[in-house]
């Protein structure tokens, strides 16, 4: 008897509207730690930004401390966003503009990563964990959920009306102090911080808020929260890991930021010990 042809959805890294509407290229601004003592077996990391953030988000801490750890740790900035190329026509940018980054970013890379997105960042790496089905791990880091975005916009309005404001139409946003961080960071900590946040592509906010798609992701998921996070609720990140078959790690006292301000090298070691099992070949 001849097998039944599997019913299992083909991978299509190279979808339609890629090859008919390519994303135009840009020079994208990548961060990179290698260790002194690389380990072959251990699979490089790949850092995705969320919105109005850049790579810079990652260098200030967990850059660094992954290549103490033995890591090699590689944090690349979307287009328009950190030292990325800023196209023209920037504001019509959409989540799969930023997806042909990401791709662009592991294709430069000598192994298949471990992908690690924050917040819009974890929307964009959902989706391409679906088409790249080599990465051996994924983490969520206070990220978008994969059904809609709209607790996002709602959380706003209820505590930073002014900000979603500035999300749907683009502009750089002035946050409330508290809005992405918890109540133990700083205060010129966080306005440093905040200084540094730039402007959003309208679209993809956009794309952010609306309903979708749930991703067909199939790699072991780690999915993380902040349980002072004024713009996500814990309770949507439960959600998220209930999609994806694992439990959900929430972190007293953390807000959005949960890469930045105290506590966050306690975050990274959770991480880094869950990858240490699930992503280290043996």
């Amino acid at each position: 008897m001849s097998p039944r042809p599997s019913t299992r959805p083909r991978e299509q890294v190279l979808r339609r509207l890629d090859w008919a509407f390519p994303a135009p290229p840009v020079q994208r601004e990548v961060l990179e730690v290698v260790p002194d003592s690389p380990d072959p077996a251990r699979p490089p990391l790949l850092f995705v930004h969320g919105a109005w953030h850049g790579a810079w988000c990652w260098r200030e801490s967990w850059l660094p401390a992954v290549a103490a750890r033995g890591w090699h740790g590689v944090a690349v900035s979307l287009r328009g966003h950190g030292g990325s190329e800023r196209p023209e026509r920037y504001g019509r940018a959409t989540l799969r503009h930023y997806q042909h980054d990401v791709l662009q970013a592991i294709a430069r890379l000598p192994a298949p990563p471990v992908l690690i997105g924050h917040s819009m960042g974890g929307l964009v790496v959902q989706s391409v964990l679906e088409r790249y089905r080599a990465a051996p791990a994924g983490v969520l880091v206070a990220s978008a959920p994969p059904v809609h975005g709209l607790g996002f916009a709602t959380a706003m309005l209820r505590h930073d009306p002014g900000l979603l404001g500035q999300a749907l139409v683009g502009a750089a946003p002035r946050p409330r102090d508290g809005t992405f961080f918890g109540s133990a960071m700083p205060g010129d900590e966080a306005r440093r911080h905040t200084a540094r946040l730039g402007e959003e592509a309208v679209l993809a906010a956009w794309q952010v808020a609306l309903p979708r798609r749930v991703p067909d992701v199939r790699t072991p998921m780690l999915v993380l929260g902040g349980a002072d996070d004024r713009l996500l609720s814990p309770r949507d990140v439960i959600r998220t890991a209930r999609t994806y078959g694992t439990q959900a790690r929430i972190f007293h006292g953390m807000g959005h930021d949960l890469m930045l301000g105290p506590g966050n090298l306690g975050v990274l070691e959770v991480v880094l010990d869950w990858l240490q099992e699930h992503a280290v070949r043996r």
